[in-house]
């Protein structure tokens, strides 16, 4: 659960940075992680790792999660400048082995990590996640480092 949590957090930080405070944003960072943790608590089945998908999905559009809303009053970040410098309407799903997210109701679902090391022949196809995982960063973004 922690390097999925840190994945989507890495993704989702790589927004803020040289846009907002960047002590702020490390602080966002920080209390979105311990959000995270406590509400996947009770929520997390690698034995089924689809289980409970939609529940560990952080959305930001019209309406934001209630998990980045209390990151960012935490943190002394406006709610509104967050969603203003993320993706208009960026849904993030956190499960057991992947990360994924989208961009838009209707936009294509990229994947962010995937830990196929527990499936055979899933090969194939590697080479175009791989693209995929390059040019889903912010390539201006810093690297966030979580608690551990």
């Amino acid at each position: 659960m922690q390097l999925e949590i840190q994945v989507a957090l890495n993704f989702i930080i790589s927004y803020l940075y040289n846009k907002l405070p960047r002590r702020r944003v490390n602080i966002f960072g920080e209390e979105l992680e311990r959000q995270l943790k406590q509400k996947y608590e009770g929520h997390w089945y690698p034995d089924k790792p689809y289980k409970g998908s939609g529940f560990r999905c952080i959305h930001v559009g019209e309406k934001v999660d209630p998990v980045v809303e209390k990151a960012a009053k935490e943190s002394g970040l406006e709610i509104e400048d967050v969603r203003n410098n993320l993706p208009q309407d960026l849904s993030v799903w956190i499960d057991p082995y992947e990360v994924s997210y989208q961009i838009g109701e209707k936009g294509p679902i990229k994947v962010l990590y995937v830990d196929d090391s527990n499936e055979s022949g899933a090969n194939s196809g590697g080479l175009d996640l791989d693209k995929e995982i390059k040019n889903s960063f912010n390539p201006e973004a810093q690297v966030f480092m979580p608690d551990q």
